[in-house]
């Protein structure tokens, strides 16, 4: 499935759940989201959340009772790890990777107040990747999985009505890829995401972001 396709699977869905809230409003929610993603690759000899990327997307919110919610999402997602160096401690090396991600996240919120705590897996397909060491082209030399499995925890704040705050960390619970060296353990298969998410959410129609 090509790019093209996903966009119109997005706008198909984002059409299809505006539609939906008009003809739910009482317990189902149509929101968009966009902001930034902090990222690293555990395993990639690079520490830090140094790579920035944007993350965005349209997500319907479902209530369960008075305190739960569920929320599906899909998102664009912009993953990966950047390394500048630093020639003062005589670290010559620049690194970075880029991995853009379609991704669908499963949410379980717990509602207290104007705070919302979550927590839920998400499924992720690679849709491009780029790779450069010291400025040298490695896109494809070690190609990464198609998919990811990952956990999302979280934290949704109310600013005021329909708008909203999100804080996301989210690990990968599948590698990306294989290690280098090659070397694999039940407990460490290889290189994993790892990414802090901020955003603005805003609901449509007359639900708040709570």
């Amino acid at each position: 499935m090509c790019i093209k396709h996903y966009i119109i699977l997005f706008l198909s869905f984002f059409s299809l759940s505006i539609s939906f809230e008009v003809k739910a409003q009482q317990r189902f929610n149509v929101g968009v989201k966009a902001g930034i993603n902090t990222s690293q690759v555990a395993g990639d000899n690079y520490s830090g959340f140094n790579k920035v990327g944007f993350v965005g997307g349209i997500f319907v919110r479902g209530k369960l009772n008075e305190t739960w919610k569920g929320q599906f999402e899909i998102i664009f997602s912009q993953k990966g790890s950047k390394h500048n160096g630093d020639n003062e401690k005589g670290d010559f090396n620049y690194y970075f990777l880029g991995l853009d991600y379609l991704e669908v996240p499963v949410l379980f919120q717990y509602h207290l107040k104007k705070f919302t705590y979550e927590i839920g897996p998400g499924f992720s397909f690679l849709m491009k990747e780029r790779e450069y060491l010291n400025f040298q082209d490695l896109t494809g030399i070690r190609p990464f999985n198609k998919n990811e499995i990952s956990f999302n925890m979280g934290i949704n704040f109310i600013i005021f009505d329909n708008l909203g705050v999100n804080w996301r960390y989210t690990n990968s619970l599948s590698s990306i890829r294989q290690h280098a060296s090659g070397a694999s353990r039940w407990y460490n298969p290889g290189q994993t995401n790892n990414l802090l998410s901020f955003t603005l959410t805003y609901l449509f129609g007359n639900g708040k972001t709570e």
